[in-house]
């Protein structure tokens, strides 16, 4: 496989050709990438009919050096192994749908990332039963990229292990795991980005204890127990572009003293029990969201404090919003399907601020919208 990176921003404006998986790329406004282009040097195959491949994936891993690529041919799967990629290598699988490595009883894993710098691409990825995690990445592993594969019936589909970092999770099918399609435990600064999470037996996404400037853009996460779960201390994360659809509790749930100033922009929250659910923490930013049609409430804010929610549609909920404890957020431009001035046409009711109503206090967007937004 072969896929151009440019780099941009040299001075002679160099075109490099590598070898291995396509360009994933992502910055915040820190200017963070979460892909390190490898060059992948040789080339070790398994299966194929080659009778110098190898029949066992590890078996080439073993043998393959730092820059290599690992490719996997379907004749021989499905691959009854669990693979550790321990190198700074690419593991390229010939077809996802049909290149497949289903785990063997006995370990926590069916991929274990040990290794800076490494790459699975184009398997689907079967845990067995017992507990197995699909892809593990080990702790102090950095700039990974788990890509265009499907992972399901694991225990995690995919588990960041704490002070792992800048990790790119991509274009992945993350499904029928029994809790997290994807767990980040105290790993910061990666990207997730055009995954479809869906059918997992807990939260689609979630991020516990240190997990801060994450990245989750352009996801589908649908039919899970909830969307997306931020916990702990697992702050100014940016949550934007997903379609966060039809889970059984929160779409979004913020949970956490120090979830603080976590960005949601520009996401579709719809057909769950709660769009967005935000238990203590505060000074959050909640922004041009479609918040539609959730069984309970749009947004709830409990001993939460300082948010800002402006310019959201908020349309078909049971009730668009309310509060208990939470002080000094700021309700701004919104539209709300139930607001004064949208049910009665006559000039008098648009003086009216919409009311958003608490457990004894009010709050109030002055500046409600006529029209909803196109999002």
């Amino acid at each position: 496989m072969r896929n151009k990176i440019i780099g941009k921003g040299l001075v002679f404006g160099i075109v490099l050709l590598f070898v291995g998986a396509g360009v994933v790329s992502a910055l915040n406004e820190n200017s963070i990438t979460n892909y390190k282009p490898m060059v992948r040097g040789n080339w070790w195959y398994v299966g194929g009919g080659n009778p110098g491949n190898y029949s066992k994936i590890q078996d080439a891993i073993d043998n393959a050096s730092n820059g290599d690529t690992v490719y996997v041919f379907d004749d021989l799967s499905p691959y009854h192994e669990n693979i550790r990629i321990n190198k700074q290598i690419l593991v390229i699988g010939e077809n996802r749908d049909t290149t497949v490595i289903s785990g063997v009883i006995g370990q926590d894993h069916v991929v274990r990332i040990a290794s800076k710098n490494a790459e699975i691409n184009g398997f689907t990825i079967i845990g067995a039963t017992g507990g197995q995690d699909g892809v593990t990445v080990y702790p102090l592993m950095e700039e990974s990229i788990i890509s265009n594969n499907i992972i399901q019936g694991s225990s995690y589909g995919i588990y960041l292990q704490a002070t792992s970092t800048r990790t790119t999770i991509s274009d992945n099918i993350i499904s029928t795991n029994d809790f997290q399609g994807i767990f980040c435990q105290g790993s910061d600064r990666n990207v997730i980005d055009g995954n479809t999470i869906a059918g997992n037996g807990d939260f689609g996404i979630a991020m516990e204890l240190n997990s801060i400037q994450n990245w989750i853009i352009d996801n589908t996460i649908e039919d899970n127990l909830g969307g997306i779960q931020l916990t702990g201390s697992s702050s100014q994360n940016n949550i934007s572009g997903n379609q966060i659809l039809n889970n059984d509790m929160e779409g979004i749930l913020i949970k956490g003293l120090l979830c603080t100033a976590n960005e949601i922009t520009k996401n579709n929250i719809s057909g769950n029990k709660a769009g967005i659910k935000i238990s203590s923490g505060g000074k959050n930013i909640i922004t041009s969201n479609n918040i539609k049609d959730n069984s309970m409430k749009g947004i709830s804010l409990s001993v939460s404090n300082e948010n800002i929610i402006e310019k959201n549609n908020f349309i078909g909920n049971r009730k668009n919003a309310g509060f208990v404890a939470s002080f000094g957020t700021s309700w701004d431009s919104n539209y709300w399907d139930n607001w004064v001035g949208v049910k009665f046409k006559a000039p008098l009711f648009k003086m009216f601020p919409k009311i958003i109503r608490g457990i004894v206090l009010r709050n109030f967007d002055m500046n409600p919208q006529e029209e909803p937004y196109e999002i």
